[in-house]
């Protein structure tokens, strides 16, 4: 499933982690496209037809990110101490499946795969200078945080290290993918349905 080599497109982070990293940088710089149509009324509004805003919906993904941020350097010296055994491909495997079949996510918007990015410096913000920049450019640095830990690691911690946190044990590929599903899940209950169709 997975083709591994050592060096890739972002020529650091080890191919088996940098297939989720890459999905999850396309989805987040598809939902700050999105957040940028958006008028701040729309971004507020909640009330009986819709019980959480579009914003309420977008801090939990970026606070989900922080944790996750938080988290990973603690769980890779957890991981040190604790666990031995190395994860096989099919481990990783399974640990996606199990992430897909708990957020049962539909497929991508059109044109996603036509975002072209590989690394969390590039993600571009273009919301008019609203006070939405502040909020996202610190989205944006979180996920920076995150790369940064990710470039630390080579073909081997991808395939040794472990993500421990209060939403369970993963794989560090599954637990990418699954705080882009997360994202997904929320975004596809609480925003999507309020935003233009895509042509």
């Amino acid at each position: 499933m997975f083709p591994l080599v050592r060096m890739n497109e972002t020529d650091m982070i080890p191919h088996i982690i940098e297939i989720f990293w890459i999905e999850k940088l396309r989805y987040t710089q598809y939902c700050f496209q999105q957040i940028g149509k958006i008028s701040e009324l729309e971004l507020e509004h909640s009330g009986p037809d819709r019980t959480k805003s579009i914003i309420w919906a977008v801090e939990q993904m970026a606070a989900f990110d922080r944790n996750f941020a938080f988290y990973l350097p603690i769980s890779i010296l957890f991981s040190s101490l604790f666990f031995i055994g190395t994860i096989e491909e099919r481990d990783v495997e399974e640990d996606i499946e199990g992430i897909r079949d708990k957020y049962t996510p539909p497929a991508f918007p059109i044109h996603f795969l036509d975002i072209q990015i590989s690394s969390a410096r590039d993600l571009k913000i273009n919301t008019n200078g609203t006070r939405r920049d502040t909020f996202l450019k610190e989205w944006q640095l979180t996920l920076i945080k995150i790369e940064e830990k990710l470039h630390k690691f080579s073909e081997n911690d991808a395939f040794k290290k472990r993500y421990t946190s209060l939403t369970g044990i993963h794989t560090i590929p599954g637990a990418i993918n699954n705080s882009t599903e997360f994202c997904h899940k929320l975004w596809n209950h609480h925003v999507a349905p309020y935003l233009k169709p895509e042509s």
